[in-house]
């Protein structure tokens, strides 16, 4: 009689799996790394709950392995000159850049221009002159190389000893690159997978790099957790531990262990800058807008200090191009997060427009039905780069803070905005986009939907200003300029149409499920606000001056005309409800959707009633998501959800599939790096050396 034992649970990787090969349960695996495909590394849902002593013990291994170098490494020296002038003056805890705020790769400051006068004809960094006048990078306050003292070391390994268990990291490390990645794309996962596996087997972590890459780690777990429970993984916890234990622990770990980078090196590096920007992010998800600020602020300095900014830095110091469009990439995300702050509070930007640091558009090598093609197939981080575009063209051309606001000036803005940029988007991008490559890349609908609805805002943003404007001004406009200002009413309405549409197709291809992302909370409450205010006058829209527009083409070059001429009050009201219902919901797990639906349920109780109007209040307090919504407002947006089967494969996913760029021969130092995980950490050297 055959055993009625249960089936044993799968312990391997999806690819060794498939491909019948000995896993080892890493991530990612030694399989997947030898193919030189890390990011294709994944596991079954289910594997995060099952119980397994094997990282224990390695973990037990590498404890003992740990004591055993703590006593070799006592007593050893830190300064081996023999320098007589350095032990009679020993060095000081601070560098001279950093007392007289200088940016130390600077060829244009006092530093550079005096070393100029005297030594040089042309103008060096102030680390060159450090080279010239005898001192090496491993002595001065920055070194690159820089090791950690015992204690510090001691320090660090008593905060490790408290990181939660392998599997959990690399659980939330392969759902963050696999299903959080995608919204900034701060992380390129093959650079990062290579560092995180290497980083893995360090036995010790006895460099301020090694620690910073730990902080990183620990901030993408805890902003993954932010993300969980999902459509793909319900349950509340990994491997018996609470999402809530887990996320508490990293933000700890990681607070201890950035403030020992912060004491050890001042100046920081790339690792500080993206940890930093995954501290904001955190924030952010959290409501905590004015926290992210702060945190902007601080990833902004530290990226300035580095040479974050320009490309001439990178280029002097010898960067191989991947790590140089790693630092693009992370110079381009806070672009537009400084962009997005400063337009939502209100802010004077802590950068300034024309700093365009950013990575080249690529194009990607992809086949479909058979054909290899490069027509027309953005890479990952397109989406991101044309973000940026956005908001610097609105920077050059949008109206100036506290200014007073010009009915012409807005409509040539929108014009201009419609013909130089909405042309200019790739055919996957455009308003009416090709989408015949949405099934090969999973991520690219998402991306696109986010685009649009940044697209529409900003066109919020153009006409937001005309809002306060009272009837004794409105009557004393000319003729024409009353018709104009009419329209421009009705476009900001449609606009914020476009933008709740928008969400509610994005919220719908995430699952429509609870989440904590700013991008469907924030621009729902947004949105309905500016509808809400425009409600409150009973003629709105009142009447409509605007010729239909007789031709599909004409409606491409003119996204708002179709929807001016077709508006109504009611449509509006029932958008607002519609918003409603939504932050009612997100706000059993988002302070920032129980307060924003709190607002939003107060204003719409003051909308006048028209007469004839037969409005209910709509009773959300048991509201369920209703994905069918978004099928019908797909047609105001010229837009369509993948049929279902994509998207239950969309939902489903586990594995990381993403648009790969060609590097051509520029990553042969990144691929070397992959088949020699276990060896010196050489690339953690170049880093180190030349941020």
């Amino acid at each position: 009689m055959q055993g009625t034992g249960r089936k044993r649970p799968v312990s391997s990787c999806i690819p060794c799996y498939s491909k019948k090969q000995k896993c080892n349960h890493e991530y990612p695996c030694n399989n997947c790394t030898r193919r030189r495909r890390p990011e294709e590394c994944a596991y079954y849902p289910s594997q995060a709950v099952q119980t397994t002593s094997l990282a224990e013990t390695q973990k037990e291994r590498m404890n003992n392995e740990n004591e055993n170098e703590n006593e070799k490494n006592v007593g050893l020296p830190l300064d081996l000159s023999s320098n007589n002038y350095s032990r009679i003056n020993p060095e000081p805890k601070h560098s001279l850049a950093e007392l007289y705020g200088y940016f130390e790769d600077s060829s244009l400051n006092t530093l550079a221009r005096e070393y100029h006068l005297e030594f040089s004809s042309s103008f060096p960094s102030y680390y060159t002159m450090v080279r010239n006048l005898g001192l090496d990078e491993e002595e001065t306050r920055h070194g690159l190389r820089q090791r950690l003292t015992p204690n510090i070391i001691d320090e660090v390994q008593r905060d490790m000893d408290r990181i939660p268990d392998r599997q959990v990291v690399d659980f939330l490390v392969q759902y963050f690159m696999s299903e959080v990645n995608w919204m900034d794309q701060l992380i390129h996962p093959p650079w990062f997978l290579s560092q995180y596996q290497r980083w893995w087997a360090i036995r010790q972590l006895t460099r301020v790099s090694e620690v910073e890459f730990a902080v990183l780690i620990l901030r993408i777990c805890s902003y993954a957790s932010q993300f969980l429970p999902s459509p793909s993984y319900t349950l509340d916890g990994i491997r018996g531990v609470s999402l809530a234990d887990i996320r508490h622990t990293c933000d700890d770990i990681a607070t201890k262990l950035a403030a020992i980078c912060n004491r050890c090196d001042s100046r920081g590096s790339l690792f500080r800058v993206q940890h930093l920007a995954f501290l904001g992010l955190r924030y952010l998800s959290e409501g905590k807008s004015n926290a992210f600020c702060e945190a902007l602020n601080h990833t902004i300095r530290v990226a300035q200090s580095i040479g974050l900014h320009s490309d001439a830095v990178t280029s002097r110091h010898g960067l191989n191009e991947l790590d140089r469009e790693m630092r693009r990439r992370t110079f381009c995300n806070l672009y537009i997060w400084d962009s997005i702050s400063s337009r939502q509070l209100d802010r004077v930007p802590f950068l300034p427009s024309g700093l365009r640091n950013w990575p080249l558009m690529r194009l990607v090598s992809a086949e479909n039905g058979g054909t290899q093609s490069e027509a027309d197939v953005p890479e990952e981080f397109t989406s991101r780069l044309l973000q940026a575009r956005l908001f610097d063209f609105w920077r050059n051309l949008g109206p100036i803070q506290d200014s007073e606001y010009v009915i012409t000036e807005a409509e040539d803005r929108y014009e201009k905005f419609c013909s130089e940029f909405l042309t200019s988007l790739p055919s996957s991008f455009k308003l009416h986009p090709d989408k015949s490559w949405d099934k090969r890349f999973p991520k690219l609908p998402l991306q696109r939907q986010l685009l649009h609805i940044f697209i529409f805002e900003s066109l919020c943003w153009n006409y937001r200003p005309l809002l306060p404007k009272d009837m004794g001004y409105i009557q004393s406009l000319p003729a024409y300029k009353r018709v104009l200002l009419s329209s421009q009413k009705r476009g900001l309405a449609v606009a914020a149409l476009h933008v709740l549409d928008g969400v509610t197709i994005l919220h719908t291809m995430m699952g429509g499920s609870h989440t904590r992302f700013p991008g469907i909370i924030f621009y729902t409450f947004e949105a309905a606000v500016l509808l809400a205010y425009q409600c409150m006058d009973l003629d709105f829209p009142g009447v409509n001056h605007d010729a239909p527009l007789n031709s599909e083409a004409k409606a491409k070059r003119d996204p708002l005309r179709v929807g001016i001429t077709n508006l109504t009050r009611e449509e509006c009201i029932q958008a607002i409800h519609r918003s409603l219902n939504r932050l009612r919901m997100l706000a059993e797990v988002s302070s920032m959707a129980e307060v924003g639906a709190h607002t939003l349920a107060g204003i719409l109780n003051k909308i006048p009633i028209a007469e004839g109007d037969n409005r209910k209040t709509t009773d959300t307090s048991n509201y369920q998501y209703d994905s069918t919504t978004a099928n019908k407002v797909t047609d105001s947006l010229h837009s369509e959800l993948p049929d279902s089967s994509s998207f239950d494969e969309l939902i489903s996913l586990v594995g990381l599939q993403e648009m790969s760029p060609n590097w051509e021969p520029l990553t042969s130092d990144f691929a070397d790096g992959l088949t020699a995980v276990t060896g010196p950490l050489e690339s953690w050297d170049v880093q180190k050396e030349n941020p």
